[in-house]
């Protein structure tokens, strides 16, 4: 769970649990030490935790072993349960495989459909330079906290890419006898815990949601990004260049609305930090230090743009000229930013041309 004010990107909220802007000179409430440190971690960009959902094993036919297979490589890779078992062969890992069909089978509440989850796939990583077996020791510790009593684990660590990961399986039906179903909640929850098991072991580590850092577009899903790598266009990533074409042939404004929600949710995320930058100029001087590095953050945040939508003004700007441009001018219907607040606009400004003097009537 979080602490307190560990969501210091969001501004203080209202009795019905929205947003609000800030009044002049207001803030948030005074920050915690914990609150401080967070705050530090984001703005010198400490490397991002992350706790992906990668897979269910589903049904009986098969998915379970291949799925088990893929995270020990056929029984070749050491492994380890809940209870601290190595499992170092392939024999073993058939024996847990059945194991775990029988306690779903026998412990799930109600009839399970032919379709229904054996298990549920994770990837815990960090990036590239991060010592692997502290990613290890972080992972292993993260999934005894996480699952101690109430769900059979096992885990395994890959080395076959830059990204130092650990690979997890966890049985679905827990103790309750109901089947795990991770959501949004779960992950985020999931990921503040393993960056917390990671500092513990002296990792410098963070969880923030992508918005938090500036940043709108989702990450690539892992299938559409090696089709890419292949040279094969996913139809969504097709549709999405097409329809950016069609918007970059004029210069008129994106309709009015589009991606409004998006545009206010990164104003409040701006006015927060900077709410916390004014607060934290009245103290000390590593407070002060914190304040002016807050404000660079925030001046270096990318214009919120969905993909579309750049894409577009890299083709208006390619268009007109402009190469290199990575965002769009402000324009005229880009709506007003109220006072005190840093907004960047993402409409840009359609180009002003002089007329084309007429052409001389050829005879005829």
């Amino acid at each position: 769970m979080s602490d307190g004010d560990d969501d210091v990107w969001r501004l203080p909220p209202t009795l019905r649990g929205r947003d609000v802007r800030l009044a002049p000179g207001g803030g948030p409430a005074p920050l915690s030490a914990t609150g401080k440190a967070r705050l530090r971690r984001i703005v010198t960009k400490a490397p991002e935790a992350m706790v992906k959902l990668t897979g269910r094993a589903r049904g009986a036919a098969g998915h379970l072993i291949a799925q088990l297979d893929y995270l020990t490589r056929n029984g070749t890779l050491a492994a380890e349960t809940q209870d601290g078992e190595r499992i170092t062969g392939r024999a073993r890992l058939l024996e847990l495989h059945d194991d775990w069909l029988l306690a779903n089978a026998a412990e799930g509440r109600g009839r399970a459909g032919p379709n229904a989850a054996q298990s549920v796939a994770l990837t815990l990583s960090m990036p590239p330079g991060t010592p692997p077996d502290r990613v290890e020791a972080a992972a292993r510790h993260w999934a005894r906290a996480t699952f101690t009593g109430t769900h059979d684990w096992i885990l395994a660590r890959h080395d076959d890419t830059g990204h130092p990961h650990v690979h997890i399986a966890i049985r679905a039906v827990g103790a309750d006898g109901r089947r795990l179903a991770p959501g949004p909640a779960d992950l985020r929850q999931w990921r503040e815990r393993f960056a917390r098991e990671l500092r513990r072991l002296g990792v410098e580590a963070e969880a923030t949601p992508r918005f938090a850092r500036g940043q709108v577009r989702k990450a690539e899903r892992q299938p559409a990004s090696k089709a890419e790598g292949r040279g094969i266009a996913p139809y969504a990533t097709e549709a999405i260049r097409r329809a950016a074409e069609a918007d970059a042939r004029t210069d008129a404004p994106p309709p009015p609305g589009w991606s409004r929600a998006l545009q206010a949710r990164q104003e409040a995320i701006r006015s927060a930090y900077l709410g916390h930058a004014e607060q934290l100029e009245r103290g000390d001087a590593a407070d002060r230090q914190l304040a002016r590095d807050i404000r660079r953050f925030v001046a270096d945040m990318p214009v919120p743009l969905p993909r579309r939508q750049a894409l577009a003004a890299a083709l208006r700007h390619a268009r007109h000229g402009e190469p290199g441009r990575d965002a769009p001018l402000p324009g005229p219907s880009a709506p007003e930013p109220a006072p005190g607040l840093h907004r960047a606009s993402p409409f840009p400004a359609p180009e002003r041309r002089e007329p084309a003097p007429p052409r001389p009537r050829g005879r005829g």
